[in-house]
């Protein structure tokens, strides 16, 4: 029989557990220890550190874990800061969240426009073309016809080609440059949940 460390209790070989040399009964054993979901090792539950699905690792473990190259500070863009405070006090009203429409933050102008359009009902992702001869717009599949007929009807003499993706577009220099008033009522427009009218 061998006594546990903490209750003093006699117990079978079969029915202790240890921690380091010291043996414990069961109870007393997953009162104040666990095992690591990990490597299985035997970890104290005071110095015990838990994944996001509440599974208990020890301090090796979770050090092994550590994501060396995540930045201390990473860069959060005015616009980024602006739109996280707005998820998170729409989030706190149980509103639908609006968001900005996602850009490369490399390609010219389009922090600009991203500014200017403000918070969206629906996302897009809008990136930077060189100026081509073949088209001026890029637009996935599910937009294209909507902006042909957009422009269509708003007199653009533009040349559009489609592109695989969802809720893509992209837009030549050229048009950022001379156009950038009507990119962004472009981008106003299919960005925009219509408000139901009341019967």
């Amino acid at each position: 029989m061998i006594t546990c460390t903490i209750c003093n209790g006699e117990f079978d070989q079969e029915d202790i557990r240890y921690y380091g040399d010291e043996p414990f009964c069961e109870d007393c054993f997953f009162d104040h220890y666990t095992y690591c979901s990990v490597c299985e090792e035997p970890v104290d539950r005071d110095y015990c550190r838990y994944d996001d699905s509440d599974n208990p690792i020890c301090e090796s473990c979770y050090e092994e874990d550590y994501d060396s190259d995540a930045p201390d500070n990473p860069i959060i863009y005015d616009n980024d800061r602006k739109e996280i405070l707005s998820l998170s006090k729409d989030w706190l009203a149980g509103r639908r969240p609006k968001r900005l429409i996602k850009i490369n933050h490399n390609d010219f102008r389009l922090e600009e426009i991203q500014e200017k359009v403000g918070l969206v009902d629906k996302g897009l992702y809008l990136y930077g073309l060189r100026d081509r001869e073949e088209y001026q717009l890029m637009v996935s599949t599910n937009l294209f016809n909507r902006i042909s007929q957009y422009t269509t009807l708003n007199n653009w003499k533009v040349t559009i080609e489609q592109d695989g993706g969802n809720n893509r577009i992209g837009i030549s220099k050229s048009l950022r440059e001379n156009k950038f008033e009507d990119i962004v009522e472009l981008l106003r427009e299919l960005t925009t949940i219509p408000k139901q009218i009341a019967a």
